[in-house]
């Protein structure tokens, strides 16, 4: 008996002290995985002194200002005071909206090189033969990233506080704001991390990524505006007519529609006959689109775990690759081809028929045509048939076209910001600088490539608005979808935007020298400087009638869809019928002057490109 009460007192000691150790063991493993996570400490205190990211937080402060500046141009002594808090809702609406768009593509810019610039500068099997674990590594490389973008939100905070001074906007709405862009932030840069950690590779990598963002924020925010099926028939309608989408719980442009209270959601008394979960999913759509953002990156960074260390070296052929060579080849070794007619410029010929190999496999050139194709004829049989009116095929037709000019504008951006880092990284560039060839000619034959590789997929919309605007000439129709010169006027502009987005490209392309920061740097100023002008754009061109359609060509998506859909010029169809002949002929002149204008800028980057070329080429292999 003495001996067990002896041991009996001796255990809840010995218990308590390992539980103390394991506490101890526990809280020193959360410290160092987070707060004192080396890579963490070492990218915030070393990248955070670059001129580069202080130059990076003016601009995204600048564009939000200049959005704010644009509204409060629309306030005046002379307005009410529920005129003032009106003015005052509508410029948040519009910085909501432009800092949920810079999230969407900023966080990927910061993270989405994350492991591929550890691979291009061959540091990530260093990485790995420290004792830092598989957590550690995650974790690190993506909170170490998202400091930058949190920074960045937190920056723009007092903008938005500035909306308040004439009321019409609450502090509940700047939170969910905030909140819907802060989860969307981490949302994307969780998937980064994930698609870095999963592929291999860099450059295919870093664009699919972006344009599988692009393509869900604008498809899925189609559906959820566009389709009728998607809305919800126990939610409020608003002042235009529209209810919330079964899919505002998850895209954050329809989530942050309720948060701006421009759609109601339906109250949880109405929604009896749903599920508890789906109940409060959409009784609260911005709560549970920041709830599943969270849980979802928490998941992914979790996955991307179990791939830290998975032993495939980069640029290792896998299973499925070496059946797929196998197929392409015929079955056989011999790596035999046709001979090929070369133009008379090579480095032309070479840039489009490479990259036009290079797409095929990857079935992003194939995609973009056959999807654009599918859905125009979808579209145009639709309303033969008459199950769309002209108005809701406009619309439905310059969402299209929008969307894929944007997809074919990264494309084009993407491919030119690898043009030159390509060569430089597997050293034929000394080989192009050995040839008689001469800077102009390098330069020229880059650009003429890039811009002939972009021509069939532009096709595909220009053909889109051409058999739009046949059939409604054939059929007599008073007001078509399209008018029938809309086609060329596009045809130009679009031909001309691209050009100017693969002479972006080549810019950065020839000044930085890794193939994942010229694509990062190249894909964020075009998308900054594109959604930028958008939003300054389009509050000014609705303010002015007819004449919107002379300035809309001067910023590419304003052009696509105000040249497309002239309707967002008039607050209804009969000012468009009357109006009509004036807006064709605003557009036509707007689009000849833009297109000039474009072809100037392209033309002046490509001869001061041309001037620097020898002094940048040497410059970096002294290096």
């Amino acid at each position: 008996m003495g001996n067990n009460s002896e041991l009996g007192t001796r255990n809840p000691k010995f218990g308590t002290s390992q539980m103390r150790e394991a506490a101890a063991n526990l809280s020193a493993w959360a410290w160092h995985l987070i707060p004192a996570n080396p890579i963490v400490m070492r990218v915030v205190h070393g990248a955070a002194r670059r001129p580069r990211h202080l130059w990076l937080r003016f601009g995204y402060l600048a564009v939000l200002f200049l959005v704010v500046l644009v509204g409060a141009f629309n306030i005046s002594n002379d307005l009410s005071l529920a005129d003032l808090a009106k003015e005052s809702s509508t410029t948040f609406k519009y910085a909501s909206i432009t800092q949920l768009l810079l999230m969407c593509f900023l966080a990927p810019v910061f993270t989405a090189g994350a492991i591929t610039q550890e691979r291009d500068a061959q540091t990530f099997s260093i990485l790995l033969s420290t004792p830092l674990s598989n957590a550690q590594i995650v974790f690190g490389s993506l909170l170490s990233r998202l400091y930058f973008v949190i920074v960045l939100l937190l920056a723009g905070l007092p903008i938005f506080f500035v909306t308040m001074i004439y009321g019409g906007v609450t502090t509940s709405q700047i939170v969910q704001s905030f909140a819907i862009a802060g989860g969307t932030a981490v949302l994307t840069g969780s998937l980064a991390i994930a698609v870095s950690m999963i592929r291999i590779g860099t450059r295919r990598t870093i664009f699919s990524f972006f344009l599988m963002i692009a393509l869900y924020l604008l498809a899925v925010y189609g559906l959820g505006t566009l389709w009728g099926a998607t809305k919800i028939a126990d939610a409020p309608v608003n002042v235009n007519g529209d209810r919330m989408s079964w899919l505002a719980p998850i895209h954050p442009f329809l989530a942050l529609e309720i948060a701006l209270n421009r759609i109601q959601a339906p109250s949880l008394g109405v929604l009896g006959a749903h599920s508890a979960p789906v109940q409060y999913a959409l009784a609260y759509p911005q709560t549970t689109y920041v709830s599943l953002t969270l849980v979802l990156s928490f998941l992914l960074t979790v996955l991307s775990m179990f791939f830290v260390r998975r032993g495939a070296l980069e640029g290792e052929t896998t299973l499925f690759g070496q059946l797929l060579s196998r197929f392409t080849r015929g079955g056989s070794d011999q790596r035999e081809r046709k001979p090929r007619r070369v133009w008379s410029n090579p480095i032309a010929w070479r840039e489009a028929a490479t990259r036009a190999t290079a797409a095929s496999r990857g079935i992003v050139r194939y995609a973009i045509i056959g999807g654009g194709l599918f859905a125009a004829a979808v579209l145009l049989w639709e309303y033969h048939g008459g199950g769309l009116t002209a108005t809701t095929a406009r619309v439905w037709l310059a969402g299209m076209v929008t969307i894929e000019f944007a997809i074919i504008l990264l494309v084009a951006t993407n491919t030119a910001a690898t043009a030159i880092t390509k060569e430089r990284e597997s050293q034929s560039m000394d080989l192009l600088l050995a040839t008689p060839l001469m800077p102009k000619d390098l330069v020229w034959g880059k650009l003429r490539g890039l811009v002939s590789f972009t021509v069939p997929p532009l096709c595909v919309p220009i053909g889109s608005l051409l058999a739009f605007g046949v059939y409604d000439l054939l059929a007599g129709t008073v007001v078509p979808v399209v008018s029938i010169e809309v086609w060329i006027e596009l045809a130009v502009l679009l031909l001309a935007y691209s050009a100017l987005a693969c002479m972006i490209g080549l810019h950065f392309s020839l000044r930085i020298r890794r193939t994942v920061k010229a694509v990062m740097v190249s894909v964020g100023a075009l998308s900054v400087v594109c959604l930028g002008a958008f939003g300054l754009a389009f509050e000014i061109i609705t303010s002015l009638d007819s004449g919107g359609a002379f300035i809309a060509p001067f910023t590419p998506f304003t052009a696509v869809w105000v040249l497309v859909n002239p309707r967002t010029l008039f607050n209804n169809a009969n000012e468009l019928a009357q109006s009509l002949h004036s807006v064709r002929g605003f557009a036509l002149t707007g689009s000849a002057i833009a297109t000039a204008v474009v072809c100037a800028i392209v033309a002046g980057m490509y001869k001061n490109m041309v001037r620097n070329f020898d002094m940048i080429v040497r410059k970096q292999s002294g290096q």
